[in-house]
């Protein structure tokens, strides 16, 4: 079997630009803020794809397009060898059953008016799944399968703590045993005692309910433990993607290497040795993103061809084909990130993608 035909989800040149008014009260125009800027990936089945990247990238608007919580701008997002991208509200609500969103924040995505038992069952009651006394055995088994006990069917989110509340949003995630979970920084809001229970608990899920996750998060050490493949992304575009193995080994896109660089080292000699990666400024505005490679102006490697040509997602420097990376230059193994300069010409003119077509109207 092709690895095309394995993908339980594939996204194409997906695309996601968001209007914003600029300029005063009675002189306002509109740009557009390019959260998600051409993303290619696909997730096959049963494996965990781990999305990381800096707060402002994209990754949460890219779940939200997976999810079709977001109507996308272009591009297509294939689910189970459908393409749902432009399917109505109608149509797309038995695919409801098949995506479900663990969300971030276990305190915001519990309605604290409910009791618990009405928040796990609502899956069961808005597809019409089960009633009644059949609704609560199916919730209160639900509640004992995430370690939750079911005789607390009654109370509300607010006798729960943290760890609790994240383990409601898992179950009612499971409710209808859907393929794809989409778990956006699912232990980010969590103590780290608590974080290593909910990983191991969604782990075994995975194992017992054969599920497939999208697994998002800023912790990469997490990442690394939890994924079978990771995508970088930068500035609303995928920047790197490998097997988990492969990119902690030889990461070949320069952000990349700095993101590692920055994992803490438990061993204190090892963490003198290391090379640290600082990166300068700040990620630029996705309102007006840099031409070409997007990552050019706070690259250490950065040259003019970076400026003038976006590259491709490609495998390079006789990687495999899994192993993709959007550098022009990208790294050797071993090539110390810390020695190279930047060798951008004066000349050269940045102008972001905004500007040459005209972002403001």
């Amino acid at each position: 079997m092709s690895s095309r035909d394995d993908a339980l989800l594939r996204l194409e040149s997906l695309h996601k630009h968001f209007p914003v008014q600029v300029g005063a009260l009675l002189n306002r125009g509109h740009e557009l803020v390019y959260a998600v800027d051409g993303v290619d990936l696909q997730v096959r089945r049963g494996e965990t794809l781990g999305l990381v990247g800096e707060t402002g990238c994209g990754k949460s608007t890219l779940a939200r397009c997976i999810a079709r919580l977001y109507d996308v701008t272009s591009g297509s997002v294939w689910f189970d060898g459908k393409d749902i991208t432009r399917v109505s509200r109608r149509a797309m609500r038995p695919l409801r059953r098949e995506i479900q969103v663990i969300f971030q924040d276990p305190y915001g995505s519990l309605n604290p008016r409910r009791r618990v038992g009405s928040i796990i069952g609502d899956p069961f009651a808005i597809h019409g799944v089960a009633s009644g006394v059949q609704r609560k055995q199916r919730v209160q088994e639900l509640m004992e399968l995430v370690g939750l006990n079911p005789e607390h069917y009654n109370r509300f989110p607010a006798e729960f703590s943290g760890g609790q509340r994240q383990r409601i949003g898992v179950a009612r995630a499971l409710a209808l045993r859907p393929k794809l979970v989409i778990c956006d920084e699912p232990v980010s809001a969590l103590d780290v005692s608590i974080q290593a229970q909910i990983i191991n608990l969604l782990a075994d899920l995975q194992d017992e309910f054969d599920l497939t996750y999208v697994f998002i998060s800023h912790d990469l050490s997490v990442v690394r433990h939890v994924s079978d493949r990771i995508a970088v992304m930068y500035l609303g575009k995928v920047v790197e993607t490998a097997p988990t193995p492969e990119l902690f080994r030889t990461p070949r896109h320069p952000y990349t290497r700095a993101l590692l660089s920055a994992l803490p080292v438990p061993d204190p000699d090892l963490s003198d040795s290391r090379q640290r990666v600082i990166l300068a400024g700040d990620m630029p505005s996705p309102v007006a993103p840099p031409s070409g490679c997007r990552f050019h102006t706070r690259c250490p490697k950065a040259r003019t061809d970076c400026v003038r040509r976006e590259p491709p997602l490609v495998a390079v420097l006789g990687d495999a084909a899994n192993h993709a990376t959007a550098c022009i230059y990208p790294l050797e193994m071993g090539e110390n990130l810390m020695l190279a300069m930047p060798q951008i010409e004066d000349t050269v003119i940045d102008v972001g993608v905004a500007g040459e077509i005209g972002g403001v109207a």
